[in-house]
């Protein structure tokens, strides 16, 4: 197996993995016995404590100078920004609403990377990255009934924070790898994420159904760092050019498992919004040089 294909292969398991999170999130805070801040913080701390064990086992030195900006804007994305407010919405929007949200981070992701490299994006691909955020917020608009709801809001600034947390990410990787990056991005968080858990831990732990801890421990050991160990290590293997086009999937993989975890039922509107934003990153990602 060429080092291209398994790069592949270990892409699409990332993909696989974060495409769970939302569905397992809204199975967390079912029956409201675990509050979403309790959720958010708690996913953190249980991650932030396998990367510890993690970096203490491979015996990794700190991280060098150069890298620690980039670290700290991983850390505000993908440790405190996209989970904390995506947690947040989901206590009153659907799984498949908020995917369809979301599908418009990897052009956000594009636009945040490329101003922080000082990168000049070509014309077709800002008209793709205008046009795909004015459909998912006109989306957004129509579902609302011509209002901008709080969660709708909760959302749009979480795919602006986690496009920072990836794009600094993917600049922290210059420095470290990717495991790495996500551990110590974990690890700088913990002075808030950790007494913050504790301050707002349900009453009754017990009371908590073991479904609603499957979810919880899912979010921490594989969405919030073993999803990123997979993905690192697929982009590296097999190119990032080539390897993030997997992503496209992670939008319909959401939807049906919404479907198929929640029952919920995907409308037209929202499949048809779907299919037009991965067309919309597909022609923006050849405008701007990827395959």
């Amino acid at each position: 197996m060429t080092p291209s294909v398994r790069g592949l292969i270990l892409g699409a398991l990332g993909v696989l993995i974060f495409s769970l999170t939302m569905p397992i999130t809204k199975i967390a805070l079912s029956g409201d016995l675990m509050s979403a801040w309790f959720v958010w913080a708690g996913r953190a701390v249980l991650a932030a404590f396998a990367g510890m064990a993690y970096l203490l086992l491979t015996k990794r030195k700190p991280p060098p100078r150069e890298a620690w900006w980039p670290l700290l804007g991983t850390t505000a994305g993908v440790v405190f920004g996209w989970p904390l407010l995506n947690t947040l919405a989901l206590q009153w929007v659907s799984s498949s609403h908020s995917a369809v949200i979301n599908g418009i981070l990897p052009l956000a992701t594009a636009v945040i990377g490329a101003s922080l490299n000082r990168e000049r994006l070509p014309a077709a691909f800002w008209v793709c990255a205008a046009v795909g955020t004015c459909l998912v917020c006109g989306y957004a608009w129509v579902h609302a009934s011509g209002t901008l709801h709080t969660p709708d809001a909760l959302l749009l600034m979480g795919v602006l924070l986690g496009a920072l947390g990836y794009a600094c990410g993917a600049i922290a990787t210059k420095y470290i790898s990717g495991p790495e990056v996500i551990s110590w991005a974990l690890l700088a968080g913990l002075p808030v994420t950790l007494p913050y858990m504790l301050y707002v831990s349900p009453v009754s732990l017990a009371a908590v159904p073991l479904t609603g801890w499957l979810a919880f421990v899912y979010l921490g050991l594989m969405s919030q760092w073993i999803g990123f160990f997979f993905w690192y290590r697929g982009l590296l293997m097999g190119g990032i050019a080539k390897v993030s086009q997997v992503q496209l999937l992670q939008l319909f993989l959401t939807l049906g498992f919404s479907a198929l975890l929640l029952g919920e039922a995907i409308e037209p509107m929202m499949l048809f919004v779907a299919v037009a934003t991965v067309a919309l990153i597909v022609v923006g990602r050849r405008a701007k040089g990827g395959r």
